[in-house]
């Protein structure tokens, strides 16, 4: 909960641990890797203060890796990331550490370069096709099975030990599927369980080995489970909320079909939750007015309950920094 005296403080005050500190990891290792991916990491941070920030284009230090930025403007209580792509292509040397900077500008409300890193060993005698375990879209409920294939070239007793998964609702499964001289080929499959929410998802299957050499392997997951009810924007983040006034935000449901929405629960005395009709209809406009109380972070989670036997309950998260007027 912030002061009121850092409310109404200067910019620099706001700041006064520095932007870097807002990074939750602020180095990627990807591990070993084939040569010939493209790896791909999300810097992400949480803009906890109370002016909105504004970030430059960021630069690198190699022409192996580009990073940009998923937004510009940044508003207090609003989430981004720099976003690092690794061209193992572009990687002249195989079997040894790349490491590659990537400098940040925080343009405003004070001004500094965050320094992130990437690194990685590309080695040319591992292959992993596909390079990405990509689920695409998969419907809210659905689950699913994805595999590829790891291939080590330089090792006739290489084996595959143990693979487990860094995402809740991802599960790893492994298959050897063939051994030709020194060359050893193992099926690994994602499985994506029935009960991952809705969103675009990324987690990492981890691989352990009996080679040194590639000891850990990393294989990058990632999904869209769409939902049969779509949600527009997703959130109502309000940022700033002046104590005290009442503010209001616009959520649009959309469906390929009519749907009733049955009930709202979640709205309280600083939080009314009002629905435009009481009919089936294909869109529905949900409407957040928040009036918060006290200064401080305030969230609540509101849930929308609906007809529709594929998406009969929809969580709808409200976010604001409540300030005094």
């Amino acid at each position: 909960v912030y002061a009121v005296a850092a409310l109404i403080g200067s910019a620099a005050s706001a700041f006064a641990a520095g932007p870097s500190d807002l990074f939750t990891e602020k180095v990627a290792d990807f591990g070993t890797t084939p040569k010939g991916t493209v790896l791909v990491h999300y810097f992400r941070f949480t803009n906890n203060t109370t002016q909105t920030m504004s970030l430059g284009t960021p630069r690198v230090s190699c022409g192996c890796t580009s990073a940009s930025v998923s937004k510009a403007q940044i508003a207090p209580g609003e989430s981004a990331a720099v976003i690092a792509y690794m061209d193992t292509r572009r990687i002249q040397t195989p079997n040894v550490t790349k490491s590659v900077l990537v400098y940040v500008p925080f343009l405003s409300p004070t001004h500094e370069e965050v320094v992130l890193r990437v690194q990685t060993v590309a080695r040319d005698d591992l292959m992993m096709s596909p390079d990405v375990v990509a689920f695409g879209d998969v419907k809210l409920g659905q689950g699913a099975r994805k595999s590829t294939k790891v291939t080590f070239m330089s090792d006739a007793n290489w084996k595959i030990t143990e693979a487990s998964s860094t995402g809740g609702f991802v599960k790893a499964e492994i298959k050897e599927e063939s051994r030709q001289g020194s060359m050893v080929t193992y099926e690994i499959t994602a499985v994506l369980e029935k009960g991952c929410p809705a969103g675009n998802w990324v987690s990492d299957i981890n691989l352990t080995t009996s080679n040194s050499a590639v000891a850990k392997l990393r294989v990058p997951v990632t999904v869209n489970v769409t939902q049969s009810v779509a949600v527009t924007p997703e959130s109502a983040a309000f940022g700033n909320l002046p104590m005290g006034v009442e503010t209001e935000k616009k959520i649009t449901l959309k469906s390929g079909k009519p749907f009733k929405i049955l009930e709202v629960k979640g709205a309280d005395e600083q939080l009314k939750v009002t629905v435009d009709k009481n009919a089936a209809s294909e869109v529905h406009t949900i409407i957040v007015a928040a009036n918060p109380k006290a200064i401080g972070g305030f969230t609540r989670m509101v849930e929308i309950v609906t007809d529709d036997k594929d998406q009969p309950k929809l969580i709808i998260p409200v976010t604001a920094q409540v300030v005094v007027k």
